[in-house]
This record gives C-alpha cells, sequence and structure tokens, in this order.
C-alpha cells in the first residue's frame, strides 16, 4: 500500500506534529506501507530507505501552498493521501491543530476585544478556514478528530455529518518516553540547571507561550512563592519569551523561573520535572501532555485540552475549568507539592500513556486505510 503523508515541514528533531510524523513514518513501514513524505520543507531527514521524500513548492500563502500540494499528489500514483491540515485534496484530513474556527474562538477567549475583530482579518486564519471548508465541501475525505472535543466542533462549527467523522486520538512513543528512560537524566540535569532536591519543579514546553498560558502558570507561581512554596518553573522551547521574563520579573520571581530555547531532545527536561503544567487555551490533544504522562508526570491542563476526556480528575492530575482562573491553578499547583502524592499519580499517569500508545494508535490509522481503500475502485489491499 502506497501512503503519502503530507504536512507542512518535516523534521525529526523538532517536537510535536513533526517528530510524531516521523515516528508514524516508521511504524507504517514496519507494517509493510510504502511511505511517501510530501512537504514543503525537510530539515534533518537524512536519507531513510523506509520513507521516499517530495519536496513541494512553498508560498507564504496557505492557500497557494495547499494548491501546489494538491498538484505534486495528483502527479504521483499513491493508494491513500493522509494530510496533517495543510492541503486540499486527500482521503484523510487529520489536523492536528483542530479546527481552525475552534481556535479563533478560543484565542478570542484570552485577547481585548480592540483586538478581537484584527485576529480574524489575518491571512492564515482565513485560508487555513478556506482550506477546511474545501476538505469539507469538495473532496470525501475522512475527516479524523483527535478528541471528542474536535468532533464536536466539526459538527457545530463546519456541519460535518458524524458519519464522515472517525475519531483517533494521538497516541505516544512508550520506549522513547518513560520514567525510566527520563530518570537516567534526573540528577543531572536539575543540578545543571540549579534545581535542588527540595525544589519542586513544574515543567511547561510550548512554542506559543500565550496559546499555551505561560502567563497563568507564571502568575500562579508568584502567588505559591508569596505564600512560602519554593516551587520553581521550567519553560522550554517557547518562542518571544521576553514578555514573560519582564512578567516574572515584575512579579519578584525572576529567579524561579527559568527559560531554555527549542532543546534537540526533551526527555531529559521531564525527567527534571515533577509536574507538567499547561493551562491551555485551546489545544485538540496535546503530544507534549501524553509524553508526560508516558514519563510519569502528574499533569495539570485545562478543560480546553483533547487529552483531559482521557483523565481523570485528581487520579492523572488536576484539570481546569477556566484557564484565566489563576488562583485555582495556583491551587492546583499547590495540590502536588507533596512527593507521596504524586507518586500514585506517577504510575496511573505511565498506565494512561500505555493505553493511548503509538502503536495503538498506527493500528486504528491502517485499519482507516483499509476501509478507505477497499471502497476504491481496484484496490490494492
Amino acid at each position: 500500500m502506497k501512503v503519502g503523508l503530507v504536512l507542512e515541514n518535516f523534521d525529526p528533531m523538532r517536537g510535536g506534529l513533526e517528530h510524531w510524523t516521523f515516528q508514524f513514518a516508521k511504524r507504517l513501514s514496519a507494517a509493510n506501507c510504502e511511505v511517501h513524505i510530501f512537504a514543503c520543507g525537510f530539515e534533518n531527514a537524512g536519507s531513510s530507505g523506509s520513507m521516499t521524500f517530495h519536496k513541494v513548492e512553498n508560498s507564504p500563502s496557505p492557500w497557494k501552498r495547499a494548491i501546489h500540494m494538491e498538484q505534486a499528489l495528483k502527479s504521483f500514483p499513491l493508494d491513500v493521501i493522509h494530510d496533517m491540515g495543510v492541503g486540499r485534496f486527500s482521503d484523510i484530513f487529520h489536523p492536528h491543530g483542530g479546527s481552525t474556527i475552534a481556535c479563533w474562538h478560543h484565542n478570542l477567549l484570552r485577547i481585548p476585544k480592540w483586538r478581537q475583530f484584527r485576529l480574524w482579518r489575518e491571512k492564515r486564519y482565513r485560508e487555513q478556514s478556506a482550506i477546511e471548508a474545501y476538505q469539507i465541501e469538495k473532496t470525501r475525505s475522512t475527516i479524523v478528530a483527535v478528541s471528542k472535543m474536535v468532533q464536536t466542533h466539526f459538527e457545530t462549527l463546519h456541519k460535518v455529518g458524524s458519519e464522515r467523522i472517525r475519531l483517533i486520538y494521538n497516541g505516544v512513543d512508550t520506549a522513547r518516553f518513560s520514567l525510566e528512560a527520563s530518570q537516567m537524566h534526573r540528577a543531572d540535569r536539575r543540578a545543571a540547571l540549579g534545581f535542588t532536591n527540595q525544589d519542586t519543579v513544574f515543567l511547561l514546553v510550548a512554542h506559543n507561550l500565550l496559546l499555551k498560558n505561560a502567563g497563568a502558570t507564571i502568575r500562579a507561581l508568584a502567588q505559591m512563592r508569596g505564600q512560602g512554596s519554593s516551587a520553581r518553573l521550567l519553560i522550554v522551547g517557547g518562542k518571544r519569551q521576553r514578555p514573560f521574563l519582564q512578567m516574572a520579573e515584575q512579579a519578584g520571581i525572576a529567579n524561579s523561573v527559568t527559560f531554555l530555547d527549542v532543546v534537540e531532545d526533551i526527555v531529559p527536561f521531564y525527567a527534571v520535572a515533577d509536574v507538567y503544567v499547561h493551562p491551555t487555551w485551546y489545544d485538540p490533544c496535546s503530544l507534549v501532555v501524553l509524553e508526560a504522562f508516558a514519563c510519569g508526570l502528574p499533569v495539570i491542563t485545562s478543560r480546553y485540552n483533547g487529552v483531559s476526556e482521557l483523565m481523570q480528575d485528581p487520579a492523572h492530575g488536576r484539570i481546569l475549568e477556566d484557564p484565566s482562573d489563576v488562583s485555582t491553578l495556583a491551587e492546583c499547583m499547590g495540590s502536588l507539592l507533596d512527593p507521596k502524592a504524586r507518586e500514585p499519580i506517577s504510575h496511573r499517569a505511565r498506565e494512561l500513556a500505555m493505553n493511548h500508545s503509538l502503536e495503538r494508535q498506527t493500528q486504528e490509522f491502517l485499519d482507516l486505510y483499509l476501509e478507505i481503500l477497499s471502497k476504491k475502485p481496484n484496490p490494492k489491499i
């Protein structure tokens, strides 16, 4: 079976969608699929005998980029086209970023009213929304929702019939992300970052610090420090960190918040942490939260994260109903300061991740591929 995986950029060294695609492609190859990667950019891809790379003409316009993708895909014989949310021509439309309309609505919750109209006028939102509309109206693609929240968004905001949507939660590489793999780094990395054994370290990994709500996390930590806590916060990978550095300085906790740029390997930093905190304004099904669970970390996240559907509060951590509620976030963080309280949560967190492994997700997609292929003329199964 020839499978085309479509995404904007492909870099196995990066986290999130790009590393997930690399790991997913390896598993498809192991299942005897011929895997073709279509992307506008390739970094650190090397030469893999199990994947064939197709570089597509790039454009700053998402709509033009989608047209270039369609032209490239139509010129190559594939049995199944699996699009991660960037194109307008596919058998499976699998937007890891969820619904653009829903993302816009959730972004409105965090910004002043004077900016709201300007936000929707931004070309990237309008063009990405047009791509979604094209997939829904002009193709027969199966829409894969990565959570029930995303499924509801496509049903209500995009008017997609439930029969056309398939729910497949994200999966995590439970071999790479594990308690054993991370713990070997714990002592050295904590010492290098200036953390003592007595410090409770909260970790946040994000590119978009605004959307993932780093500001509320910093303010919650300030409340805790004001009450005598020795908690620390480590923020990894965020772009445009300066406003958050200033926020920590103004709150008088600059020495308690550590900022790092993008790192090549995130596993050692899960080892540094005691709790993962992710009070996001919108996350369809956070891969980093699943990675944290796989490493045995209790998680604090918001109801606006699709992963929260898999959690039980307080069995796996804490679920925040309102991301803007800093006091409740501080209370949630405070409830996980005791190592004895975290220990049973750590075991349950690992079990949750094992139930949502990348192997399981891959098999769900293989089943979907076969279902789609069986409905095509002269299927090559």
